[in-house]
């Protein structure tokens, strides 16, 4: 199995570990100026930020709505997009598309399958949903949940197309973009290359991305999506089909609410659990990474295309 560097991780002596250690730092720096930025902007509104966020809910007016969507905007920018890029930037020049592997799309047929796998999982995340409310969490884990719960009701209020196309904007677009760049496009190849354990590495990575976005009822399902955004991105070998399944599957649930046909699942509900239809969406999954995986290997096996190989390094 050949792992690469480039130059420039050649020249400075950076391990995978320390690459990864560059990306936390530029996040908590990007996460600091976003913070900053969303300070500045709820003044100048006159809505400060704390006292927006404390008092947020389903009664919220449209400008508060708005203000609180755009604070997450920058945040998803700040947080994961821009470092992500930056670092890649440094580290692989102007080759960063083929490193990142953004540099070709998969067939359609790939993003078909990569995009009903998702939501294969995200049907079978419904029950181990159920699994994670069964595991009592400390009070201020309970509190934090019901903080996120209140903000994200509020946030799903949505009144116009323009609330809807906002909230697919921060929910799904930049979400499936920024997060697929750190914990698929980086963080994973570099757990790889760093142990050489395609599954470790799929299977760490998903628990990191879980575990970033400090929402402990949600904790297992969002691990099993990670997982599944892990294995898409191995078989295919390209970004884009994480991408594309990761957009398509926060962006259906948020169509699906503003059309009022289902709702999200709140934090503190239990939701009713479909046994049948579960096991249907656990034998599409198995279905359909079998012909994923199948993919990978038929990909691997013709000229040219070694196992796991890697771009040439820049100069």
């Amino acid at each position: 199995m050949e792992h690469y560097q480039s130059d420039f991780e050649r020249q400075h002596g950076f391990s995978p570990l320390a690459t990864l250690l560059l990306l936390i730092l530029s996040m908590l720096l990007g996460s600091g100026i976003g913070n900053a930025i969303s300070y500045l902007a709820g003044e100048a509104m006159g809505f400060p930020l704390s006292s927006l966020m404390n008092n947020f809910d389903e009664q919220s007016s449209l400008v508060e709505r708005n203000l609180l969507r755009g604070v997450n905007l920058i945040a998803q920018l700040c947080t994961f997009t821009f470092p992500a890029l930056m670092v890649a930037r440094l580290l692989y020049r102007s080759d960063l598309g083929r490193y990142l592997k953004l540099h070709r799309a998969p067939s359609g047929n790939m993003i078909t399958a990569g995009v009903f796998f998702l939501l294969g999982i995200l049907a079978v995340s419904q029950a181990v949903y159920w699994l994670n409310q069964q595991i009592p969490l400390p009070s201020w884990a309970g509190e934090m949940e019901d903080t996120a719960s209140r903000m994200v009701k509020g946030l799903l209020v949505m009144n116009s197309p323009g609330e809807l196309a906002f909230n697919l904007l921060v929910v799904a677009v930049v979400p499936a973009l920024g997060e697929e760049l750190v914990f698929r496009g980086i963080v994973q190849q570099k757990l790889l290359q760093a142990s050489a354990r395609p599954i470790a590495a799929i299977w760490i990575s998903a628990f990191i991305f879980s575990a970033f976005h400090l929402q402990f009822a949600g904790l297992l399902p969002r691990l099993l999506l990670g997982a599944g955004l892990g294995y898409l991105f191995y078989w295919t070998q390209s970004l884009w089909a994480p991408i594309i399944a990761h957009f398509f599957v926060n962006g259906l649930q948020i169509v699906a609410q503003y059309f009022k046909s289902k709702a999200l699942p709140e934090a503190s509900s239990i939701p009713d659990i479909n046994w049948l239809g579960t096991a249907g969406a656990a034998l599409l999954v198995i279905i359909l990474s079998y012909y994923l995986y199948q993919h990978r290997y038929k990909t691997n096996r013709e000229p040219g295309q070694a196992e796991d190989a890697q771009p040439p390094t820049t100069s």
